[in-house]
């Protein structure tokens, strides 16, 4: 398994980031941080020259990462789901 993994999409001038994982017996060592930089130069290669990402709001790692980056948070939402039906145990 990689120690490290990121994914970047790139539509026009923008650059999405996700999925950033860090194995978790790896964390603390920068990892994360040199996945975004190469996304980011490959990004720009592409031709973004705007970036957004999402990232959980109890993930105060990550967002520690992306404000040392530059990121701010911009907006929330909220995911909704219907109701577990009765009887099943959810």
């Amino acid at each position: 398994a990689p120690a490290a993994i990121g994914r970047c999409v790139v539509d026009g001038r923008w650059a999405s980031f996700a999925a950033v994982e860090v194995d978790p017996e790896l964390r603390r060592r920068g990892l994360a941080t040199t996945v975004m930089a190469a996304l980011a130069r490959r990004a720009l290669d592409e031709g973004a020259s705007a970036a957004w990402l999402q990232v959980e709001e109890d993930n105060a790692g990550a967002r520690a990462l992306y404000a040392g980056m530059g990121f701010a948070a911009h907006h929330a939402y909220h995911h909704y789901r219907e109701p577990a039906a009765p009887g099943s145990g959810q």
